[in-house]
């Protein structure tokens, strides 16, 4: 498929997309690719790498993180950015809603072939809800912070109530408070539990005033709201394309693996309880089961149900996953 192509579109489960992009990018390939883009330090690694083969290539490597292609989003953020905000106190982030991509487990399917249908619900998969679902949201306020990373995070999740078989092995919650060394803290949130209350923001609270990006509007001493109409989905794929006839690539990999990070490290601090740094991150081998050389379609899935029919978890304050 990828040598009959010009551009490969990469939309499967996350687990791959490293992989899957690098295989398109030293086949000459222009490539656009959904986050996350890795979600382990090992595939964050690898979609490094395939990003600066591609711009070595004059390739074009596009992220599905649309935010970055609003207009509204991008003139929020230059405003805050000239200080309509003041200086930056904090950044909440919210994705909270019921549960997604839930199927029915159709009859006949083998272990495998089930958990890889329904992949949003296992983390060797998908690498759960942080870098699936908050991707977005921590883009949105590492753009606001001018690309900073933090020095570290700590996170609280686990699974409350969504603990029937379709719902795998992900947590149904989490929460990520990111520092970052100006004192400037992120306080993250997602969820995907039913009978809650929903909310999906991006606020930005400052000292002359407060920011909703997904509002494109600013409250407080230099209040303003954007009033256009942007279908960013549609715009990275017209600036994908345009770059590609003009002969002038774009590449995303900067943010795109800054992104993948500052995600893998939440999740990775969700499942274990403990703090993790950004160093620590950087320097991590640390990849979900199996090992690439172990993947195939004979291959026995990492998680297993248990004697009730559900999935076993990671457990904080036991769980110990960085290497």
């Amino acid at each position: 498929m990828i040598a009959s192509s010009d551009v490969v579109l990469i939309a499967n489960a996350a687990r791959f997309h490293p992989l899957h992009a690098m295989a398109a990018v030293e086949a000459g390939k222009h490539v656009f690719v959904e986050k996350p883009h890795g979600i382990d330090p090992a595939g964050a690694r690898l979609m490094k790498a395939a990003c600066e083969l591609a711009r070595a290539r004059k390739l074009c490597v596009v992220s599905g993180l649309q935010s970055r292609y609003h207009e509204g989003y991008a003139e929020t953020v230059r405003r805050i950015h000239d200080g309509a905000n003041g200086d930056i106190i904090a950044l909440e982030e919210n994705f909270l809603r019921g549960p997604y991509g839930v199927v029915e487990r159709k009859p006949g399917l083998s272990e495998l072939e089930w958990q890889c249908s329904t992949q949003y619900h296992f983390p060797w998969l998908s690498g759960d809800d942080v870098p699936q679902s908050l991707a977005h949201n921590l883009d949105r306020s590492s753009w606001v912070l001018r690309e900073q990373a933090p020095i570290k995070c700590h996170g609280l999740g686990g699974r409350s109530s969504m603990t029937e078989p379709i719902y795998g092995s992900v947590f149904d919650h989490h929460s990520v408070v990111y520092e970052f060394a100006s004192g400037v803290r992120i306080y993250a949130f997602c969820r995907t539990t039913t009978g809650c209350y929903n909310e999906t923001s991006s606020l930005v609270l400052g000292t002359k005033g407060r920011a909703s990006l997904l509002n494109s509007r600013l409250w407080g001493e230099n209040t303003w709201r954007w009033e256009g109409a942007c279908n960013p989905y549609q715009v990275e794929h017209d600036r994908l394309f345009a770059a590609i006839r003009s002969g002038q690539p774009i590449n995303n990999g900067d943010y795109m693996m800054r992104r993948t990070l500052i995600t893998t490290m939440g999740q990775l601090s969700c499942y274990t309880g403990k703090e993790v740094t950004w160093e620590q991150i950087n320097r991590s081998e640390f990849h979900y089961p199996p090992k690439p050389g172990d993947r195939g379609d004979d291959m026995e899935p990492p998680v297993k149900p248990g004697p009730n029919g559900s999935y076993p978890v990671y457990v904080p304050g036991r769980t110990s996953l960085l290497i």
